[in-house]
Order: structure tokens, then C-alpha cells, then sequence
């Protein structure tokens, strides 16, 4: 997640991200759910439901639902007895996604309501915990500074605020933004519930409001949006109200949910169809933005259901960092649609997101739009170029991609078929080919007006017997192929590595740290088929090696 305002760059996974103009669909569903292997199912003695499995299966089923997410409580007297449940967990998860179909994720919710409050987090394919042989990676309980931490050194994960209360997450409400914390949050909930219904008719009310917690994040500057859980303790999963979190994305994949989510493309709707398209320049809900000039908002909101009308759309409006409340900017009734022009003083930032009202009374909260305006920004287009320039690699070789666009460029994107992006920063990517032969790496690069500066390279990668030798001579993996178990040997680096596994499309596997010499992976979860293993120290790559998996 790349947010303003931060004393970190982020990295991040992505072999593409959205260019400019990207039309996004509409996905519904819930991440915050319980199974057996916490305190979930507890009605499974009537449903014969209790593993993640048949939960995925039983939500896919459900009306409304393209996603749903399981996050796990994290600790043993919520129920999770073995960091083992939690893998089967992610392998369940796997095995119930149909791409373009059913997305099934798995996390955890990790904190205790007790001790400063629940935190969701997806994307962190490893057990975060505090009791003894019941975690994966440590961080004492109640500290949400280790969690944050945690979170930011994934960059495929994110925490969302479950039920939050005033003083939850160390006053985090309360005392001026946390930068740490603000990379790590990407969302939180306005409704959460109900909790713990055995409703299966869609029928129960969406319960709760989180609202005041929701500006009280903002206007002490955080970054978050907002959506809706379902917090499912019973085997109704989908099924208790028709209240649903919407993600804006290009696809129904997993990567694609979650970059939407990193992204804050996402709201809350007591509606189960309503769409909600809610931009300033074209950009949508989530998008911090400088720009010159005014910001312009436009709102078109879409109900299959035509007896479903709006009865009115308010624009919420606040200073980031004022610890000002927002207040209603602009409002109307009766209509679909709204336009409006906020007059800003050069140099304002606003942020500002939407409460939507139907006839019926549901109603749908939208995350913000952070909004600068700078009339020193140009809409000239930027000027993109790659750098190194050399038209031919080694097969493995780390490479930089570098971006030196002028003109303050606000949106990037990469394209780097058959590349395993390893990190990413502002303006730059390191990657490094995976097969020989000939690859073509594109770049677009848009600046807040939209004009965009479109440049690609083509790249001969060939097999180096010199680059492939020192890899080898720092890893040893074996056996090669694998099947249940595969043992790698990192020789001459001492102290914390990370260890990676990507699969071809650029996956990530795997991800641990460890100051181990030798360790093992678990393949229980790998399908056949060729993966590539990193080895990093400090953010560098020391190594890189191919392994294949083939389970007889």
C-alpha cells in the first residue's frame, strides 16, 4: 500500500496495477467471519458445517456473495489450537476460489476485545500470535505497534479495524495520527453484525454503527475507508442480512481484491446490488490526489432493484489532521446523481466521502477522497524512460526499472510478463526473469490530469552459467523436484533472512524470517508445478532458485 503522508516506503506485489481510465466492476461479500477453528460453527452439530471448506462452499452458494473472507480469531482461548488449523485455513481458502467466479480468503483477527480491540488482517499467510506453540510469527499481545510493524514488513497484507471502540488499538482515536499505524490500516467497519445469528433468510438487520469512530480516524488524518462485516459466529455465512461490503476491481481474482483493498476502493451498503460510482477527476473513492484547481464531485448511483430508489446523497467534507469533525458540504434528495465544485485556497487539502440514504431506508457509507489542491501541478504529460538500458539480461539477474517522469507523475503502472516483481518503491520496480527468450516490460505513467506517457522495452533474458553458479553456491534445495517436503540450505549468510516462494504467474507462497542456516518448507498447499525461492537480507536479494513441486 502506497499512502501520502508516510514516513515509509511502502513495497508491495503487483505484476500490474490499474492505468488511467480503468473501468472497474462491482464485488460483494464480507471479510470478517468465524469457522471451527476459532469460534465460529457453533452450530455445527446441526449444520454439519465446522472447517473453512465448507464454510467457502456454503457462502459460494449464498446470493450476492462473489467474495467472502475467514478471519480467524488468533489466539488459543478463542479456539485457535495450532498454527496448523490456520494453514489448512489459507489451503481451504485456495481450494474453494474459482477465479471470475468465488473469491475465498482467509485471515486472522488478532487482539482481544479486553486489551485495546480486534484487528483483521488478511494478506499475512502466517499465524501472528502470543501463546506459546501457537503462532508462526510473535508479537506480544496488546501490542498494536508489533502488529503494525508486523504488517508493514508484508507488503501483501493490511489490518482492518473491527468493532472499534473509543480507546481500542492504544487511543488510536484519540492521539494524533500514527504513521505506522496509518500504512498498516486500510479500513474499518461501519456496521459489524449481526454476530451471532443463525438467520439463513438475508432477513436480519445490519447491526451496530461505527461511524463516529470512522471520522474520529479521519480527522485526526488517517488514511482508511469504510466498509460492512457480517462478524459470522454460526453457519449462515452470507445469509444472515443482506448488508455487504463492495470492492471496486478489475477482476474477480484474489490479487485484484487485494490491491482494491490496499487501494481503499471499497464501501459500506446495507444494499446487496447497489452500485456506487463516486469520483473527482475520474479517480474513485480512495484516491489521494493533488491536483490543480477545484475538485469536482461526481455521484451516479445504480439499483438493479428500480423500486429502490434514493432518497438522498450527502457529501461529507473535513480537513485531514484538523481533529475537526466533517460536516455536510452539499446534499440533495430525490436523484441518483449529484455534481458539485468545492472552492478550495490553493494549497487546501479536504478529504470527503459520501452517506447515501434509500427509500427503504438502507444506507450506504462510502470511503473518502483525499483531495490537495496545487495549481503549481502542470497537466503536461509526463516523461517516462527505463533504466538500466541494456537489452540483454541473465535469466534470475536482478534488475531496476526506473521511472524518471517529471511533472509529478500521480499514477504509475507496471507490466512485466513472465518477471517476478521482488520489490517496488515510488517510481521503481526490481524484478527478474523467470524464462529465457525475449520480454517486453511497459510502463505507463499518468499525471493527475490524466495525461499519460505510455513507453516499453524489449529485453532478451538469457540462461547465464556464471549468474546461475552463484546462486547456487549461496542455497541448496533439496530435494529438486519435491513432493511433501523441501529442505533448503542457505550457506555464507549469517543472521535474519527472508525467505520467499513465488509461484510462475508471480505469486507469493511463502514469506518468513529466520536466522536459520537450514528449514523446511511444507508443501501440503503447493500444486504441481514450478516455483522460484528468494533469498533476501536487508531488502536485498542474495539469491534466487528454481525448485519444482510433483506430488505422486
Amino acid at each position: 500500500m502506497i499512502k501520502i503522508y508516510s514516513i515509509f516506503s511502502l513495497l508491495f506485489l503487483a505484476v500490474t496495477s490499474g492505468i488511467q481510465a480503468q473501468t472497474y466492476n462491482y464485488y460483494f461479500g464480507n471479510i470478517h467471519a468465524h469457522s471451527s477453528y476459532s469460534d465460529g460453527n457453533k452450530d455445527s452439530s446441526t449444520s454439519n458445517m465446522s472447517t473453512p471448506l465448507e464454510d467457502f462452499n456454503y457462502a459460494n452458494a449464498s446470493q450476492q456473495i462473489d467474495f467472502y473472507g475467514i478471519s480467524e480469531h488468533n489466539h488459543l482461548s478463542a479456539g485457535m489450537a495450532s498454527p496448523l488449523n490456520f494453514h489448512q485455513g489459507i489451503a481451504d481458502a485456495a481450494a474453494a476460489t474459482v477465479n471470475g467466479s468465488f473469491i475465498a480468503l482467509y485471515g486472522m483477527e488478532w487482539g482481544v476485545i479486553s486489551g485495546g480491540g480486534h484487528v483483521i488482517v488478511y494478506g499475512y499467510d502466517s499465524l501472528i500470535g502470543w501463546d506459546a506453540n501457537d503462532y508462526d510469527v510473535f508479537v506480544a499481545k496488546n501490542n498494536y505497534t508489533g502488529l503494525w510493524t508486523k504488517i508493514n514488513e508484508r507488503p501483501s497484507s493490511f489490518a482492518y479495524l473491527a468493532h472499534p471502540q473509543t480507546t481500542d488499538y492504544n487511543n488510536l482515536f484519540t492521539n494524533g495520527v500514527n504513521l505506522l499505524a496509518d500504512n498498516a490500516i486500510i479500513g474499518m467497519a461501519a456496521r459489524s453484525g449481526p454476530a451471532f445469528s443463525t438467520n439463513n433468510t438475508y432477513s436480519d438487520p445490519d447491526a451496530g454503527s461505527y461511524i463516529s469512530r470512522y471520522n474520529d480516524a479521519l480527522k485526526q488524518g488517517y488514511h482508511l475507508g469504510i466498509g460492512l462485516d457480517h462478524d459470522t459466529h454460526n453457519s449462515v455465512f452470507g445469509r444472515q442480512c443482506a448488508g455487504r461490503l463492495v470492492v471496486l476491481a478489475p477482476a474477480l481474482t484474489k490479487a485484484d481484491l487485494l490491491e482494491a483493498f490496499h487501494k481503499m476502493r471499497f464501501y459500506s451498503s446495507d444494499d446487496w446490488n447497489t452500485k456506487v460510482d463516486f469520483t473527482i477527476s475520474a479517480k474513485p473513492m480512495g484516491s489521494i490526489l493533488t491536483q490543480a484547481g477545484n475538485p469536482t464531485i461526481n455521484v451516479t448511483i445504480t439499483d438493479p432493484d428500480l423500486s429502490e430508489t434514493v432518497s438522498s446523497i450527502k457529501v461529507y467534507s473535513g480537513i485531514p489532521g484538523s481533529g475537526a469533525i466533517s460536516t455536510i458540504l452539499n446534499s440533495n434528495s430525490g436523484s441518483s446523481n449529484l455534481t458539485y465544485t468545492h472552492s478550495l485556497t490553493n494549497n487546501a487539502t479536504y478529504y470527503y466521502y459520501l452517506k447515501i440514504t434509500q427509500a427503504d431506508g438502507d444506507i450506504i457509507w462510502t470511503s473518502p477522497i483525499w483531495y490537495t489542491r496545487n495549481d503549481a501541478v502542470t497537466n503536461a504529460a509526463p516523461i517516462a524512460n527505463f533504466t538500466p538500458s541494456a537489452d540483454t539480461v541473465c535469466v534470475g539477474q536482478q534488475m531496476t526499472f526506473t521511472d524518471n517522469s517529471t511533472n509529478a507523475p500521480a499514477d504509475w503502472s507496471w507490466s512485466l510478463p513472465d518477471a517476478l516483481p521482488a520489490t517496488s518503491s515510488n517510481q521503481s520496480v526490481i524484478a527478474s526473469f523467470t524464462t529465457p527468450g525475449v520480454h517486453t516490460v511497459s510502463l505507463t505513467v499518468s499525471n493527475a490530469f490524466g495525461a499519460s506517457a505510455p513507453v516499453s522495452k524489449t529485453i532478451n533474458a538469457q540462461v547465464c552459467t556464471a549468474i546461475e553458479e552463484a546462486s547456487k553456491s549461496l542455497i541448496n534445495v533439496f530435494p529438486n523436484p519435491a513432493d511433501a517436503c523441501l529442505t533448503v540450505e542457505v550457506k555464507d549468510l549469517q543472521g535474519s533472512k527472508t525467505i520467499e516462494i513465488y509461484d510462475v504467474s508471480g505469486r507469493l507462497m511463502l514469506s518468513e524470517q529466520s536466522s536459520d542456516t537450514v528449514f523446511n518448507v511444507d508443501l501440503a498447499s503447493f500444486e504441481n508445478g514450478s516455483y522460484f525461492i528468494y533469498i533476501k537480507m536487508n531488502n536485498e536479494i542474495y539469491t534466487t532458485q528454481q525448485f519444482i513441486v510433483n506430488k505422486k
